[in-house]
């Protein structure tokens, strides 16, 4: 699973660059760096360092700050991460007793979070 706080800074990069309508390629070539670094900075899977964040916010007219998320969007990308985990491990099970079984747990977590 990749860093939340790198999947939301990638995708904040990616919006700004479809919103101004720039190519992966434009962008890499004004922030000095290949098309590859870029892709793997908007897929999350690593950050641009302070100097690229800066480039960025000047190509973009933004504050650097703009990439950076809140503490909040960190947690609910977690919960977004977690859950597609979940999802994808709960179509592996094949026995409705294991079944009923997370069932029973979730609805148990569920009203404990309630109180």
């Amino acid at each position: 699973m990749t860093s939340p706080i790198r999947t939301l800074i990638g995708s904040r990069i990616r919006s700004h660059r479809k919103a101004k309508k720039i190519t992966q390629a434009a962008l890499a070539e004004a922030l000095d760096c290949e098309v590859t670094t870029l892709g793997r900075y908007e897929r999350g899977e690593h950050s641009p360092d302070a100097e690229q964040l800066l480039k960025l916010a000047f190509i973009f007219d933004v504050s650097p700050l703009d990439f950076l998320p809140s503490e909040v969007e960190v947690r609910w990308q977690v919960v977004r991460e977690l859950r597609s985990v979940l999802i994808d491990l709960v179509y592996r099970i094949d026995d409705p007793t294991d079944l009923q079984r997370l069932i029973a747990a979730a609805r148990t977590s569920k009203r404990a979070n309630i109180r």
